[in-house]
């Protein structure tokens, strides 16, 4: 063979092995474990790329690709385990193509192949397998090749998935808990701050489209837009991940132009909370265990704990909701004569907010009516202290004048 014809003799064999009935050709016939997909704007670097993954073995090469586009388009057709990907091809950055494939498929694992390590930290920013740089040598490839096959095993480690057996309940009420049944608690780590906060806006949002848009605006509407997209997608990334074991119950799906959460069979206390408010108007004899068993779903602040912008408003309205719902119980069981029960549920909100003036009010009235006037001292002096330490303020005409009079005539007795 004329070496001056061709430089590299080893295309040459790899040739033989497609056209002739060559022992190579049983290289694919292992038992194969892993489906892959080449994309490199050179030719011979495929090539060379795929019969040192033939000899590797376990493996079958569902393409290759020079062309972006089209690697692109056969990796969302097929089902494929694992991306070489060259960063410098034209048309498409390799990175810009990783953050796209794994905002849709999440669990493909994508190593990158270059002949320079500059792209190495933005690569890992994307947490993608690995960062092989040319010429690759096939002991670096089989240890890449052996870190892909016990990532996939850990993945399918049914240990690590719930059961699906139990009830699933999603808490956003005081503290977020996700449970399955009675005992079983999972927890959601994430890496960036950004990723936990889009999943949430999203559950906040759950069955309806937030767009790219939008998230970008929130979160990076200082950066050039170019990288803000590269940092959506890898939240988007690391929330599909962090909610892999919850596929079927908790989904992440790409529409048009953004992103819908969907729960499938999962009870979450907040929309517990609304149905019930939307289905008992008032307090009466048939509905008031119906107000108890709601107003004890409202264990805490909305998603307590959590400090985003665009929380604050929701938070607000589901208290002054809670609140208002209280306040209705306790006038109605007031009326009734049941001043215990109305004087627990007035306490109650007393010590959650400590500000709420109202709440206030009719706790020392019905403190009054119950005889307990060291209270009504007590309560009064907390709630000038807080209100002075929380906005600066004094107590309401009304209640002053009430409080006055009180202590006037407690005085004379």
């Amino acid at each position: 063979m004329d070496l001056a014809a061709n430089p590299f003799p080893f295309i040459y064999n790899i040739q033989r092995c497609y056209t002739q009935d060559n022992p190579c050709l049983k290289l694919k016939s292992k038992g194969i474990e892993m489906k892959v997909i080449l994309i490199d704007d050179e030719e011979l670097a495929l090539t060379y790329l795929e019969y040192q993954l033939l000899m590797i073995g376990d493996i079958e090469i569902v393409g290759k690709y020079t062309d972006p586009i089209q690697g692109r388009q056969a990796i969302e057709e097929n089902e494929v385990d694992l991306i070489f990907l060259d960063i410098r091809i034209p048309v498409l950055n390799g990175v810009e193509l990783a953050g796209n494939l794994l905002e849709h498929k999440p669990d493909l694992h994508i190593v990158f192949v270059s002949s320079y390590d500059e792209y190495a930290l933005k690569a890992f920013e994307l947490n993608v397998m690995d960062y092989v740089l040319k010429p690759v040598s096939m002991d670096r490839l089989k240890l890449t090749v052996q870190r892909v096959k016990r990532r996939k095993l850990k993945i399918t480690d049914s240990s690590s998935v719930p059961n699906g057996e139990g009830e699933w309940q999603i808490r956003m009420f005081g503290e977020f808990i996700i449970s399955e049944g009675d005992q079983e608690r999972f927890s959601l780590h994430w890496r960036t701050a950004k990723a936990q906060e889009i999943f949430f806006y999203l559950l906040h949002h759950r069955g309806k489209v937030v767009s790219k848009a939008n998230l970008i605006e929130m979160l990076w509407l200082d950066f050039d837009l170019q990288k803000a997209y590269s940092q959506l997608y890898t939240a988007i990334y690391h929330i599909r991940k962090t909610l892999a074991p919850f596929k079927g119950k908790i989904a992440l799906q790409n529409m048009a132009d953004g992103y819908i959460l969907r729960l499938e069979k999962v009870n979450l206390d907040v929309d517990e909370f609304q149905r019930l408010l939307h289905s008992v108007m008032l307090p009466a004899e048939d509905t008031v265990l119906e107000y108890e068993r709601l107003l004890v779903l409202f264990t805490g602040e909305y998603l307590e704990g959590y400090e985003f912008d665009w929380l604050e408003l929701e938070r607000q309205r589901l208290q002054m909701q809670w609140i208002r719902l209280k306040i209705d119980l306790i006038h109605w069981y007031v009326e009734r004569g049941q001043l215990e029960k109305a004087f627990k549920h007035a306490e109650n909100i007393c010590s959650r907010y400590p500000i709420e003036e109202q709440a206030q009010f009719i706790y020392m009235k019905i403190c009054d009516m119950l005889g307990y006037h060291f209270l009504i001292q007590r309560q009064y002096s907390l709630f000038v202290s807080a209100l002075e330490k929380e906005v600066s303020e004094k107590p309401g005409d009304e209640l002053s004048q009430w409080y006055s009079e009180w202590e006037k005539k407690n005085k004379k007795e």
